[in-house]
Order: C-alpha cells, then structure tokens, then sequence
C-alpha cells in the first residue's frame, strides 16, 4: 500500500494556515465591503485546502495527488477570478496546493518503484504465473 506524503500534507496543511490566515486577517474588511460574499470569497479556497487535506490523509494510491491537484487548480483559478480583490493572496495557498499534489505523487511513484515485483498489494487477488 502506498504511503501518505508528510511532506505533501504539510504543504496542504500550511496552505489551509494560510487562507484561514488572511481571512481572519482581512474578513471585517471583506465583509463590510461584500457582505454575505466574504463567506464565498473565503469558503472556496478554504474548501479546497481542507478536501485536499482529506484526500491527502485517506491515502488513495492514485487518487489522492489528482484530487490535491483539480482542487489546487479550482483554488488557482478562484484567486485568478477574484484577482482584482483579495485574489492575489489567495494565490500563494492556492500554488502549494499544486506543490503538493506534486510532491505526493512523486513520493507515492517513489514508494512503488521501491516495493518488490512480486509484492502483493493488500485487496488485490495474487496473480497468475
């Protein structure tokens, strides 16, 4: 089975510390000007950030880079259409959200290029010679 990336999962985790930081940072401001928006304006990315967490974190062999990776891509693309407000602070959090995915499947590739050939996978039936 392949192994969770510590180092993706940080990426994500500071990511979420980032856009819960400038929401609280900047959330009066947001609000008094957008009002009820402000909660969209943050919840997206603060969204991505926590399900990309939690794909991170379930472990899927091949699912959870490419999760990590259409949820930093939605995030990128929310901070590219909310570009001329707070848009640009939402970038940083978005591209390691990128990074991360990266960085996990490097580190799950890495992990099956170390298991042995005739390792069987748990939940897989053994093949035939």
């Amino acid at each position: 089975m392949a192994t969770q990336s510590p180092a993706a999962r940080g990426l994500i985790a500071l990511a979420l510390a980032g856009v819960a930081g400038l929401a609280a940072w900047s959330g009066r401001a947001a609000w008094e000007d957008s009002g009820a928006f402000a909660l969209l304006l943050f919840g997206v990315p603060l969204a991505c950030a926590a399900l990309a967490l939690l794909a991170e974190s379930a472990g899927a062999p091949v699912l959870a880079p490419a999760v990590v990776a259409v949820l930093g891509a939605a995030s990128v693309g929310w901070s590219l259409l909310t570009g001329l407000g707070l848009g640009p602070g939402l970038l940083l959090p978005s591209l390691l959200l990128l990074v991360a995915a990266m960085i996990s499947w490097m580190d799950r590739r890495r992990d099956r290029a170390r298991r042995p050939p005739d390792t069987e996978l748990p939940g897989k039936p053994p093949t035939s010679r």
